[in-house]
This record gives C-alpha cells, sequence and structure tokens, in this order.
C-alpha cells in the first residue's frame, strides 16, 4: 500500500474510533491498539537516532510494506517546537508520511508536507470526515 493510502486508511481509523479525551501518552497507546486491531503493524517509540523516537511507526504487514507512516499526537496543535520535532521525523528514511493526531476539530494551520514527506491531520474522539489534505 502506498504511503497516500496507507496515510487515508490511518486517518479514518483514528476518526472512526471512539478514543476518550486523554493524554499524550495514554492516546499513543490507545492508538496503537486501535491500529493493531485492524491489522497494521505498529512499533512503539522508534528510534530515530540523535535521542530522538517517533511514538508510533505504523506499516502494512509483511509482504505488503510498502511505506510506514509515523503517527504523532498533537492535542494543543501545532506550534513552532512541535514542527520542528516533525521536521525531524519527516527526514528519516523510514517515515513515509505523517498523521497528526489532533483533538481540535476545524482548520489546523499547517505545511502540507515537510522535508517532501506528506502529512494529515486525523481529529482524535470524532465522526467526522477526514481532511482534505
Amino acid at each position: 500500500m502506498h504511503a497516500e493510502l496507507l496515510t487515508q486508511r490511518v486517518v479514518e481509523i483514528i476518526e472512526s474510533a471512539a478514543l476518550p479525551h486523554l493524554d499524550s501518552s495514554a492516546l499513543v497507546a490507545a492508538l496503537a491498539v486501535v491500529l493493531a486491531g485492524a491489522g497494521l503493524v505498529i512499533v512503539r517509540d522508534y528510534a530515530l537516532g540523535g535521542g530522538d523516537s517517533l511514538p508510533l511507526l505504523v506499516a502494512e504487514p509483511f509482504p505488503r510494506v510498502e511505506a510506514s507512516l509515523g503517527v504523532v499526537p498533537a492535542l494543543g496543535g501545532i506550534d513552532g517546537a512541535v514542527t520542528a520535532r516533525l521536521r525531524r521525523y519527516a527526514e528519516h528514511p523510514a517515515v513515509d508520511g505523517l498523521v497528526i493526531v489532533n483533538g481540535l476539530t476545524g482548520d489546523i494551520p499547517r505545511p502540507r508536507a515537510l522535508s517532501g514527506v506528506p502529512m494529515r491531520v486525523a481529529v482524535a474522539g470524532t465522526r467526522t470526515g477526514s481532511d482534505a489534505s
């Protein structure tokens, strides 16, 4: 599954899940269960080197692995510090796309891609359609 299709699937899974309002670490744990239950391969705290770790790395199971995505909670929105962290994630060769999980509805200002890696936002805890990035 190519990165774009995997990203769309992950966003749909996250937005259709009934996730309570959680803090970031509890949200990562809940997302890992939900995404693994949907048949995806999950790696928590994927080491990127230099002290960075990606909260979740998601991929299709072997042998269909064509792309892997970073799933990152940003419950308070995307500010400069979050954008810098996302840029570091996007620069890693294992990351073909990023899904930012937010608890806010409405448009969230952000770039559509960082370092050539596409980004999408999934709104956790709602059952709205995915954003049309």
